[in-house]
């Protein structure tokens, strides 16, 4: 199985959280020494992968030419199969949409120089969707076809968006939270060849391990809750999200 988005920098011990079950696990950096690491241990463990650049709750870093220089490096990378995750926050209202758009569009733009998926990071504050609607713009001014709508939030425009452009859609542990039934439904609506799944360790626990830091093993919970929200076995499901990450990201074909 592979856990297709991870944050290994962030987990309280990032070389045990490496499970060497998994087929792949992609680590996620979200500042520039975030990204330094992920390049790290994916060159550090055969079976992980980075993907770096500037996490939207920073999207002011990216306006300093340095830190585009330095990320922009790192993407060329052997091991680094994404950009990201970029995007539109207006939970923590720590960037403005306008600063965050700027961060996108770079980032957006160098994924189309490299041919490596884009990946999204989508939060809306409560009661509010104009992250959602941000980000559903953006992808489509874009017309990158090669991304994940990452930790989907169940938004149909920013759906709408996802699939007219290609991409994939990932579900993460609150999929298996009782007040998701929006994701659920969601999850029905994406193509079985679009489906990803992952962690996002350390956050986001899936049930039953709700409330515990979470690890990249504990991605199959969150694949037996789509296996069942789809009405088919695991054992069918898990290769077609194997081959979903595969493909998406460029891993090697087992």
């Amino acid at each position: 199985m592979i856990d297709s988005h991870c944050h290994l920098d962030a987990c309280d011990d990032p070389e045990g959280a490496v499970d060497l079950q998994l087929r792949a696990l992609v680590t996620v950096g979200t500042t520039v020494d975030g990204d330094r690491d992920a390049v790290v241990r994916a060159a550090s463990h055969p079976n992980v992968w980075a993907v770096v650049g500037i996490h939207p709750n920073n999207a002011s870093d990216a306006d300093d030419p340095a830190t585009r220089a330095a990320v922009e490096a790192l993407a060329g990378e052997a091991r680094v199969v994404g950009i990201g995750e970029t995007g539109f926050d207006s939970y923590w209202q720590d960037e403005t949409l306008a600063t965050q758009r700027r961060a996108f569009d770079w980032q957006a733009a160098l994924a189309a120089r490299l041919d490596k998926a884009l990946v999204l990071h989508v939060r809306d504050a409560q009661n509010r969707d104009d992250a959602s609607r941000a980000a559903a713009t953006a992808l489509r001014e874009a017309g990158h076809g090669r991304g994940i709508l990452h930790c989907f939030n169940g938004h149909p425009e920013l759906l709408a968006a996802g699939l007219e452009l290609g991409w994939m859609v990932s579900f993460a542990g609150n999929l298996t939270y009782k007040s998701a039934q929006v994701l659920r439904d969601s999850a029905l609506e994406v193509p079985l060849d679009r489906l990803l799944v992952e962690t996002d360790s350390p956050y986001l626990a899936p049930v039953p391990m709700r409330g515990k830091r979470n690890l990249p093993a504990y991605v199959r919970h969150t694949a037996a809750a789509l296996a069942e929200v789809r009405g088919v076995p695991l054992d069918e499901l898990e290769p077609v999200l194997d081959a979903n990450a595969a493909r998406v990201y460029g891993l090697p074909q087992e």
